[in-house]
């Protein structure tokens, strides 16, 4: 259910980028090519907000590194991409992307090794378990076609049903919903990762009552 307005590629047109390798005798073609590209961070699960407030990538050791070539040959490093021009998107299409592509950008522009990060907090609603892509000018990195998974950051908002305002009476019911409940694996309800849906996980819900997409 992503609502983020932006296009993206093509799984048909990232291929052909990938081939666009043979005949290029610049050293540096600045197309963005996603085979050569890549992303990567470590596993965990991040607390998203409709409003941005949630937890910072960083804080939880979850900082997504994002490596952009181009598709000359092996790829060269593409410097200088706004950091306004690469943001995440959900593998499973499951987020509500508030403001779409501004809902989490890079924490600066790439640089000389076409390098940049992602430190910060999501705004968004819904919750995937799928994890994130990284997309660089329109341009999925990876794209499905590359063997290149998904970062495995789980995604979880207060905004259950991603109708853009967290904690409301549909998200109440959600939440409560057989609560407590241990274990809990893969539930959108565990915020911290603890294997449980518990009192710290209800206060982390109540503490963003009625936040909404800004």
């Amino acid at each position: 259910m992503l609502k983020g307005k932006f296009a993206v590629l093509s799984l048909a047109a990232a291929a052909l980028l990938c081939l666009q390798i043979a005949g290029v005798d610049t050293a540096n073609s600045g197309n963005v090519s996603p085979c050569n590209s890549s992303a990567t961070g470590p596993a965990g699960v991040v607390f998203a907000c409709p409003q941005g407030d949630g937890d910072a990538l960083n804080v939880l050791g979850l900082t997504i590194t994002v490596t952009v070539l181009d598709n000359v040959g092996p790829g060269s490093p593409i410097p200088g991409i706004p950091a306004t021009d690469m943001w995440l998107i959900s593998c499973n299409d499951l987020l509500n992307l508030c403001n779409g592509s501004s809902a989490i950008t890079a924490s600066a522009a790439t640089d000389v090794n076409g390098q940049s990060t992602f430190t910060g907090d999501i705004a968004a609603g819904g919750c995937d378990n799928g994890g994130v892509r990284v997309v660089v000018q329109g341009i999925v990195i990876g794209a499905g076609i590359c063997a290149d998974p998904c970062v495995a950051v789980k995604v979880r908002s207060a905004d259950f049903n991603a109708n853009g305002t967290a904690t409301d009476a549909i998200d109440f019911g959600f939440f409560t919903a057989g609560y407590p409940v241990n274990p809990a694996v893969n539930d959108c309800r565990d915020f911290n990762n603890d294997t449980k849906v518990d009192v710290v996980d209800f206060a982390k819900y109540t503490g963003h009552y009625q936040h909404t997409c800004s």
